[in-house]
C-alpha cells in the first residue's frame, strides 16, 4: 500500500511495504555515490537506484524520512540550506534503534518533503497536475496495481488498468516467449526474458494496440504507431477503427534493468536496443493473424449488412468469447481464425484487365456517356452479358 499526500505546503510518501533496514540505509540508500562492486539490484527499475536524494532535493529544502521493519528503526532529516554549511556532505541519522521488535501495524517507510521550491509549491497546488500524476502513476503501476498493490493520492485509490483478452474455445491469445542472452554481439550474464502475447478484447478504439511493460512498469500504453510495427513496410497496416479489438502485451524482464530496452526516463522504448530490434520482427508475426482475422471479421459484417450473407461465423465467435486476464487466457503458438461464412458463388467477385488505346476509350466513354476506365469496363460488361449472355 503506498499513500501519497501533495499539496503546495509538502510532498508526503507512506507505505507498508516492509522497511528498509539500517543497514541498506547506512550503506546505500543514504549514501553518496554508489560502490564499483555493489550488487545490481534484481528486477529493480533503474541500474543504480532510483534518484531518491536528488529527488528530494529537487522537491523541496527539508526533508525526513522514517523507515520500521520488524527489528529495526531509524529516522533521517535534513534542512538543506543548513546541511550545505556542513564540512562534509553526508546525510547523519537522527535516531537508529536495532535489535528491536515491531508489530506489523508499525512497519514501513514515511517520507516527508517540505518548504517545497516556489515552483514545485505552484504546481503541487495545481487540480490538473494531481490529475496527471494520478494518470502517469496508473499507466506505470497498473499491472502492480493488478496484482495487488494499492495507491491513493490525496485519499483518491488509482483504479487498475485491467489488461484482458477475449477468448472461447474457437478464438485463443497467440503466445511467444524468448531467452536473449545476447546485447548485440556481447554475451550478458543477466538475460532478458521476453513474452508476447496477442488476441482481440472489447471493441475500444483508444484502447487498442500494443502495451509494452519492462520489469512491470507499463512504458507504453495502446500504442498504435510505427513504434510496434503499425504501418511500417515490414509491419502491419496502420491502425483504424476494424482493428479496434486488438490487444497485444509485451513483457521485458531482466535482473539488470540496463539491459531492457526502455528510455532513461523509463517512459518510453529505446527502438536502438539490440534486445528491442530483435524482437520486432516477433511482434510483427504475432500481430499479422490477429489482424487478418478481424479484417474478415469486418468484411463478412459488411456483406450481411448488404444482403449477401445471413450471418457472420467470424463475428458469431467473437460473441461467444468472454474476457480473462492475460495471464489467465488459454494461449496458442499462432492466432488462428475460426470458421468462416461461405460466401455465395454469385457473391463472389474477380477483376477483368484489357488494354486499349486512349482515343478509342474516350470514343466509348461518350457513347456509353461515362467518365472513368472502370464504368466503360462495367458498361460494357453489361451490354455484353445482357445481349449475348
Amino acid at each position: 500500500m503506498d499513500k501519497i499526500v501533495v499539496n503546495k505546503d509538502k510532498f508526503e510518501i507512506q507505505d507498508n511495504c516492509g522497511g528498509i533496514t539500517v543497514k541498506d540505509a547506512e550503506e546505500y540508500a543514504f549514501k553518496f555515490g554508489r560502490a564499483n562492486d555493489a550488487e545490481v539490484t534484481p528486477k529493480s527499475i533503474g541500474r543504480f537506484g532510483i534518484g531518491m536524494k536528488r529527488a528530494f532535493f529537487k522537491i523541496g529544502q527539508k526533508f525526513t524520512v522514517e523507515s520500521t521493519t520488524s527489528s529495526s528503526k531509524f529516522i533521517v532529516s535534513e534542512d538543506v540550506e543548513e546541511w550545505k554549511k556542513k564540512d562534509e556532505w553526508t546525510l547523519e541519522f537522527l535516531s537508529v534503534e536495532e535489535d528491536g521488535d515491531y508489530e506489523s501495524s508499525e512497519i514501513g517507510t514515511r517520507i516527508l518533503i517540505e518548504k517545497l521550491h516556489e515552483s514545485v509549491s505552484d504546481d503541487l497546488g495545481l487540480d490538473n497536475f494531481i490529475s496527471q500524476l494520478s494518470q502517469e502513476l496508473t499507466i506505470a503501476y497498473s499491472l502492480k496495481i493488478e496484482k495487488g498493490l494499492s495507491i491513493s493520492i490525496n485519499n483518491e485509490d488509482l483504479p487498475p488498468t485491467t489488461l484482458n483478452f477475449r477468448t472461447s474455445d474457437k478464438i485463443k491469445v497467440a503466445k511467444f516467449e524468448k531467452e536473449y542472452e545476447f546485447f548485440g554481439s556481447r554475451v550478458i550474464d543477466t538475460p532478458v526474458r521476453v513474452r508476447l502475447y496477442a488476441g482481440v478484447s472489447d471493441r475500444k478504439l483508444n484502447e487498442g494496440g500494443w502495451y509494452v511493460f519492462c520489469n512491470e512498469r507499463m512504458v507504453l500504453q495502446a500504442d498504435q504507431t510505427e513504434i510496434t510495427g503499425w504501418g511500417t513496410k515490414n509491419g502491419f497496416p496502420k491502425y483504424h477503427a476494424d482493428f479496434a479489438f486488438f490487444r497485444g502485451y509485451a513483457f521485458f524482464e531482466s535482473d539488470d534493468a540496463a539491459y531492457l530496452p526502455w528510455t532513461t526516463t523509463k517512459t518510453g522504448i529505446d527502438y536502438d536496443s539490440p534486445i528491442y530490434k530483435s524482437i520486432k520482427q516477433e511482434i510483427s508475426q504475432v500481430t499479422v493473424p490477429v489482424i487478418t482475422f478481424l479484417r474478415k471479421m469486418a468484411d463478412e459484417k459488411s456483406r450481411v449488412e448488404r444482403g449477401e450473407l445471413s450471418e457472420s461465423l467470424l463475428e458469431q465467435s467473437y460473441l461467444d468469447t468472454l474476457p480473462h486476464s492475460v495471464f489467465q487466457a488459454e494461449t496458442t503458438i499462432t492466432f488462428e481464425i475460426p470458421d468462416q461464412s461461405e460466401i455465395p458463388l454469385s457473391q463472389k467477385r474477380g477483376t477483368i484487365q484489357y488494354n486499349k488505346s486512349i482515343e478509342e476509350i474516350n470514343r466509348v466513354k461518350e457513347l456509353l456517356d461515362v467518365s472513368s476506365n472502370k464504368d466503360v469496363g462495367e458498361k460494357t460488361f453489361d451490354y455484353y452479358l445482357l445481349n449475348e449472355g
